[in-house]
């Protein structure tokens, strides 16, 4: 059955069928089934990475705003296999989020009256009984974005798609300056077979030049963390079981010892699973991310991440993720009035609260509040491999080209 929806009226079209739209005149139509493909581990098959959703936005725009084809009515093309379909459907309610500036909601509502989309999976084995929608990972690419962790026209592609492959370390930012994800550093720079892996002294430097304080260990012990410590990283061991959640001991200990390191490392064998679950608790209680939106963001920076257990856990610790966050902000607040002079208090209670907030704020900070400096927290640079880069995908580069065309030789998808 033919799916189609009108994105710019007269203009972009989405279009799912058994075949291409080749009779309509002064019609183009390009199709990515073929060309931006996932590279599943196990049963996944999506969401299709930041890197491909990255190069789908740019070149599309590219493509409308080429003078060629002004008058065309573009259209992209999916076939009606469930799973190209529902990642070509991520791509183009991708597109209007970051090119058009829409919302989640919105993007979604273009596709909400459809035939179903099936859901996306986690990469174990076995049954999933976990739906990590379509519009999960539309709202997490939204809250991403709101946050500063992707921006289109600084994001790097150079570096996320070189640092994804294993013999360049096989990383990703899950939040940008402050929490990376990576596969458990070798204890010899090769593998088994003799291919190039890293070992702590490759990693030591870069995370140095990436601003990261300490790696957390969360598998077993494969290398000597002493081979960091000698490099000036801190590092923590916090052990639990492969695909299992941890105790709430352990995200206390995690969650204590990122607020207080600048930016962390965190590693367990494949750095997925147990990872994207701790990063997770992190992202739901400092920056507010709820768990399921948090889900599909993560598996956009690092196909993979959140398995089995773990997504249901991240969806039940949402609750006590904010109850810590709503204990800390009251111990702050104590702290604050504690700090406060009688004078800033009268103005705290009787007067502009906002005065007396910027006066604490500039007597912690030895500054008067006139020139007291604005920092945030995650909003970093992304050119070449430092703090503000997302590296990301387990897949590997291709430029973006159309399945087919009707009425031009040549397609502006490709490079």
């Amino acid at each position: 059955m033919t799916s189609a929806v009108e994105i710019i009226p007269g203009k972009l079209y989405w279009i799912s069928d058994k075949s291409p739209p080749k009779n309509k005149t002064n019609s183009y139509y390009f199709c990515i089934d073929n060309e931006l493909v996932y590279q599943p581990f196990c049963s996944d098959f999506g969401p299709l990475n930041i890197g491909m959703t990255y190069k789908f936005c740019v070149e599309l725009e590219r493509l409308l705003k080429n003078q060629l084809y002004s008058n065309y009515k573009i259209f992209h093309y999916t076939s009606l296999l469930p799973q190209k379909r529902a990642n070509a459907a991520y791509l183009m309610g991708a597109f209007q989020i970051i090119i058009l500036q829409k919302t989640a909601d919105q993007a979604w509502k273009t596709f909400e009256n459809l035939p179903h989309f099936v859901d996306f999976r986690d990469a174990g084995y076995g049954g999933c009984t976990y739906k990590c929608t379509l519009f999960h990972v539309l709202k997490g690419l939204e809250i991403g974005m709101s946050l500063g962790w992707f921006n289109v026209r600084t994001f790097n592609l150079r570096d996320y798609e070189y640092y994804e492959k294993v013999e360049n370390g096989d990383w990703n930012w899950i939040i940008p300056g402050k929490m990376l994800a990576f596969a458990c550093p070798s204890p010899a720079s090769a593998d088994s077979d003799g291919f190039k892996v890293w070992t702590p002294e490759d990693y030591a430097p870069l995370f140095h030049q990436l601003g990261i304080t300490a790696v957390v260990r969360l598998n077993n012990i494969t290398y000597d963390a002493e081979r960091f410590r000698k490099m000036g990283i801190k590092h923590y061991d916090m052990y639990f079981l492969d695909g299992s959640i941890p105790s709430e001991n352990i995200v206390m200990e995690f969650l204590s010892i990122a607020q207080r390191e600048r930016a962390i490392a965190v590693h367990c064998k494949a750095g997925l699973g147990r990872t994207g679950t701790l990063i997770g608790c992190y992202a739901m209680m400092h920056c507010e991310f709820p768990a399921a939106e948090f889900i599909g963001w993560a598996r956009l920076c690092r196909p993979g991440s959140v398995l089995g257990p773990q997504q249901q856990f991240l969806i039940e610790m949402e609750g006590k993720c904010k109850q810590w966050r709503d204990e800390r902000r009251v111990k702050n607040n104590n702290e604050d009035e504690l700090a406060m002079s009688p004078q800033e208090k009268y103005i705290s209670v009787h007067g502009d609260m906002g005065q007396a907030e910027r006066l604490v704020t500039a007597k912690k900070q030895n500054q008067s509040p006139s020139n007291s400096p604005f920092i945030s927290s995650y909003r970093t640079s992304s050119n070449g491999p430092v703090k503000g880069s997302i590296n990301n995908t387990k897949s590997p580069s291709r430029n973006l080209t159309p399945g087919s065309s009707k009425q031009v030789s040549r397609s502006p998808f490709h490079k």
